[in-house]
């Protein structure tokens, strides 16, 4: 996939003349990052809450410090983060206000991930009424005008392989893909990017950070404002650029966020046994984390290759 790896390096192919690569231009802009208010639960870990790391001002300062003109975060089905950004720094005009809405095919439940940007607090609880549907939600935010994505195509929440209809579904749906994921592996991106390969849509990256990798990926665009950036964006342009994800960083990133966590539970805990158990849990997770990641890894690959099967002629 040498056209992923030219994004990666944040060069192009040149159209002509004495040098084979040209840099790309534009303005910087991470659109997939979490905040502290993304809340999410870890099937292997019951009961045991994966909060990012970084606070919302944490996130906007990292952005900006790694070189982000533009800066948005999407927590999951919230944007409660980005409120509390908003209430402590004032108005920010470099900040979009964005959500990652968990949103369900009727048809099976499958349920998928899509980046909602520029909306304000009715436009998300309508958001939130609409995502048992895809179709309405995606038809919904077309109707309001707004940039939407479909984040890191190989993903459900159900683990599932993708069926030939639901890939069909989503490049009828969606306008804007994130082929370039700081998350996710290779294979993932080198999948979402051939599958909209033909197509005529726009390509986007974030680094969909959970730690410290705010602005490792990102998005070139243009704009002299946030929202003239969006509306570049929605235009077609854009240029994904950075750091794809590896099995060591998942590793590295679980590890951090768990024992994160791990420490929040042992600060709440009303007791010393609620504290032994805590540190425990800590202490088996230290163990396990590695192969876990491994697993699932070792997984996601599988359920690629199944769904290679299904992608249109």
């Amino acid at each position: 996939m040498n056209d992923l790896l030219s994004q990666v390096l944040e060069y192009r192919p040149s159209t002509g003349g004495p040098v084979p690569w040209q840099s790309v231009d534009g303005r910087r802009f991470d659109l997939h990052c979490h905040s502290t208010y993304s809340n999410e639960t870890l099937r292997f870990w019951p009961g045991l809450i994966y909060h990012p790391l970084l606070t919302p001002q944490e996130v906007y300062d990292l952005a900006k410090a790694r070189g982000m003109d533009f800066v948005t975060i999407t927590d999951h089905d919230t944007i409660d983060g980005c409120k509390a950004l908003l209430d402590a720094r004032g108005d920010l005009p470099d900040f979009v206000i964005g959500e990652e809405v968990s949103v369900a095919f009727p048809e099976d439940g499958t349920v998928v991930h899509v980046n909602v940007f520029d909306i304000n607090e009715e436009q998300h609880r309508e958001c939130q009424r609409l995502r048992r549907n895809i179709y309405d939600l995606t038809r919904y935010l077309r109707g309001i005008d707004k940039l939407f994505v479909l984040n890191h195509m190989t993903w459900t929440a159900q683990r599932r392989v993708l069926k030939r209809w639901q890939i069909e579904a989503m490049l009828q749906y969606f306008d804007v893909f994130e082929v370039l994921n700081g998350a996710r592996s290779f294979a993932h991106n080198a999948f979402a990017l051939s599958a909209v390969r033909g197509y005529p849509k726009v390509r986007v990256a974030g680094s969909d950070s959970h730690t410290h990798r705010v602005g490792t990926t990102y998005t070139l665009t243009r704009g002299n404002t946030a929202r003239e950036a969006v509306a570049g964006i929605r235009a077609g342009v854009a240029e994904p650029c950075g750091a794809f994800g590896t099995p060591e960083k998942l590793r590295d990133d679980v590890w951090l966020v768990l024992t994160r966590n791990v420490e929040r539970r042992l600060n709440d805990a009303g007791s010393a046994w609620e504290r032994a158990v805590t540190r425990l849990v800590g202490r088996i997770g230290r163990a396990t984390a590695p192969l876990i990641c491994l697993g699932y890894h070792t997984r996601q690959n599988m359920l690629i290759r199944r769904s290679l099967r299904a992608l249109p002629a």
